[in-house]
């Protein structure tokens, strides 16, 4: 709960400010940022997440005690900051195990260099194990992020509109009292 804590309240901060600035380079390759709205609230949520690209496709595997995914059930609008750039997309989340375990094991297939940093074993041909991979996705959700697939209607907001996720409890807290 701690580290969850020290991570709401100065690397996730930290992290938006990289992202967001000219030395994004410095984590871009493998960090976005995703701006999701709430359905009931109407409000921003802007989380750093990690991802692999695989052309307009950007897979996120997040833990599912985490609340940011959450909306994005049956599909949404989203906005991304990827190397830099403001981008629209739409983003779907998965967080029944067979859907995860499927679709993360595909991503790992098109791109089985990620296999290490999940701890996912390959075979002798280098294509992941499945048993491993449905190993390593248990207690997570996968979200796709299609950056050609733009539905609705987002438009940029200030900061004081963006709000932080994943508080101690796991619900979601403006940024302001996250402090």
């Amino acid at each position: 709960m701690a580290k969850r804590n020290l991570t709401l309240l100065f690397a996730n901060p930290v992290m938006k400010f990289i992202l967001r600035s000219p030395w994004h380079s410095m984590a871009s390759n493998e960090v976005m940022l995703i701006t999701v709205t709430g359905r009931k609230s109407g409000k921003r949520y802007t989380t750093p997440v990690n991802y692999i690209q695989d052309e307009d496709l950007l897979a996120v595997l997040s833990h599912s005690h985490r609340t940011w995914w959450r909306n994005l059930r049956g599909g949404a609008p989203v906005m991304v900051v990827l190397r830099g750039k403001t981008e629209k997309a739409t983003a779907y989340a998965y967080d029944t195990p067979d859907e995860v375990v499927e679709r993360f094991y595909e991503h790992l297939q098109a791109a089985p260099k990620y296999a290490e940093i999940f701890n996912v074993e390959l075979d002798e041909e280098g294509q992941p194990i499945l048993a491993s991979a449905a190993a390593a996705a248990a207690g997570k959700v996968m979200v796709d992020v299609w950056l050609d697939e733009w539905e609705g209607e987002i438009t940029e907001a200030d900061d004081e509109n963006h709000h932080t996720v994943d508080n101690a409890d796991g619900n979601i807290e403006d940024a302001d009292s996250a402090r």
